[in-house]
């Protein structure tokens, strides 16, 4: 009776190995989640402040150059930072009452006369298409559209923006210039989150990302000067209405790759049907020479090898940050995207294989003349140490 009463028992008891083997949810496995669960939450909700600190992250590595060259030259960093903010606080004010008066005054004259220049714009476009004339008379009709009228009409709405704007505008400058002053020690204080083994890769990431940053900065800072200044002196000689915003415009649409051009240049050649049908032909031709001379000429030179990305690339770039967060996010995933490289060399390598790595390397490195003969040898799996055209000593 105890030998089946036993072999009974054991019948009905679970294996160990299954005992051990059960799942369990331990408490802190509930702490990790609702702690991941709060941080998804609150990026979301300071998914704005955020992108400000973007924004002010980018202006402090354009301008910490400007400190550190005035480091060697014997200030303190503390001066250095302090006439960086003078500085910047005197180009916004000689700005504010040198342009901002012209600006929108020709802005409020634009606008008193926007019916007669639509009417002259339409006059001129419809012997040549009356289809176009019809599609721009229904857009020059927008701004007069009940819908639009009642937006524009809401109380304090503009007032609301421009306090919104002058107050992002503030916070992003005076944080520009803490990340100066302080950005080593804030860069120390989160790295000690990060665990030591990985610190070193840290330390490569850094110097190469904060070099494509400053690249994609110098360069947008430069070229967007140069398209204002040529927009403005070329809208001027052909006397077209508006000529100080339209370059304000053609000069904030420099920013965007590809797609800014087409945005600067309607309005510009719309406006200058109103003077002549020879000045809109003008103003067409000499936007898009000055677009091929910036594609072809100035941004080669400017950005060098930092930013080497394919229109194809750009475009899907431009249209997912755009989705995510607008202009503001189309303009901050480019440089991004050009410092994958160094993130994929960097903290990939390991999980890679030396074949993606040697292949991106190369199709990245490639001089123009050389990138059909690259594309083939990826496409057909050549070793590029074996390709006739791009040996070893060109990586």
């Amino acid at each position: 009776m105890k030998e089946a009463r036993g072999a009974e028992e054991r019948r009905e008891a679970p294996p160990r190995w299954a005992a051990e083997e059960e799942p369990q949810l331990r408490w802190a496995t509930i702490l990790k989640i609702v702690t991941a669960l709060a941080l998804v939450w609150a990026v979301c909700e300071l998914w704005q402040f955020l992108i400000l600190c973007a924004f002010a992250l980018l202006l402090a590595t354009t301008a910490e150059p400007l400190v550190t060259w005035a480091e060697r030259r014997g200030l303190a960093r503390g001066v250095a930072v302090l006439l960086l903010g003078l500085i910047g606080v005197a180009l916004i004010a000689a700005a504010m009452f040198f342009v901002a008066p012209p600006f929108v005054e020709q802005i409020q004259a634009l606008l008193h006369n926007l019916g007669g220049l639509s009417r002259h714009v339409v006059e001129q476009v419809r012997p040549t298409s009356p289809f176009f004339a019809g599609v721009l008379a229904q857009v020059f009709e927008l701004p007069h559209s009940p819908q639009v009228a009642t937006w524009l009409r809401k109380p304090l709405l503009w007032g609301q923006v421009a306090v919104g704007a002058v107050v992002a505008s503030a916070f992003a400058f005076m944080l520009m210039l803490y990340l100066i002053y302080h950005g080593r020690q804030t860069y120390a204080w989160l790295l000690a989150y990060m665990p030591r083994r990985h610190r070193q890769k840290m330390a490569e990431t850094i110097p190469e990302v904060s070099d494509v940053v400053l690249a994609y900065m110098r360069a947008q800072i430069v070229t967007t000067l140069i398209f204002t200044a040529f927009a403005f002196a070329v809208l001027t000689i052909f006397h077209v209405p508006a000529s100080l915003p339209l370059a304000v415009l053609a000069g904030i649409c420099d920013v965007i790759p590809l797609i800014g051009i087409v945005i600067a240049t309607t309005p510009a050649v719309l406006l200058a049907l109103t003077v002549s049908r020879l000045a809109a032909t003008a103003v067409l031709a000499l936007y898009l020479l000055y677009a091929a001379f910036e594609g072809y000429v100035l941004v080669p030179r400017l950005y060098g090898r930092h930013l080497r990305l394919s229109p194809l690339v750009v475009l899907i770039a431009l249209a997912v940050g755009g989705r995510l967060q607008g202009i503001a996010g189309a303009l901050l995933i480019l440089p991004l995207v050009a410092a994958y490289p160094i993130i994929e060399r960097i903290w990939l390598s390991g999980y890679l294989g030396d074949h993606v790595l040697d292949d991106h390397s190369a199709l990245e490195q490639a001089a123009p003349g050389e990138q059909p003969a690259v594309v083939d040898a990826v496409i057909q799996g050549v070793p590029h140490e074996e390709s006739p055209t791009t040996p070893s000593e060109s990586r």
